[in-house]
């Protein structure tokens, strides 16, 4: 997979000195909780704009876990550019395969996390 940091640069939010914050943790990127805040954190990561955010954190890592997606691999993926929708169908195409009751129970559990 080829980087094209400027392709996600027009994606990223600008997470530094509060400009932007991340997606919510109840937010669902292919149908998971704390998905889309990891991908806006690892953009952000990407080119720089983190601010006090940090990709790969203990939150990200409860998802990364639940969904069995290796963070280099997801990190790697996001850095070729891809949007919401591309990273979404990776998302589906990496994780392991559950019912759906059971990544609904996990989601009502995991997106009802309070962020200081």
């Amino acid at each position: 997979m080829k980087e094209d940091l400027d392709k996600v640069k027009q994606q990223a939010r600008d997470l530094r000195d509060d400009k932007e914050a991340p997606r919510r943790p109840r937010e669902k990127l292919a149908g998971y909780a704390l998905a889309a805040r990891a991908l806006d954190k690892c953009r952000a990561t990407l080119v720089g704009w983190q601010g006090e955010y940090l990709s790969n954190c203990p939150l990200d890592q409860r998802w990364l876990k639940f969904a069995e997606i290796d963070y280099q691999e997801f990190r790697a993926f996001v850095a070729t550019g891809a949007t919401d929708d591309e990273v979404a169908n990776w998302i589906g195409q990496h994780a392991r395969k559950r019912p759906q009751s059971e990544i609904d129970a996990w989601n009502k559990k995991e997106g009802a996390v309070q962020l200081s």
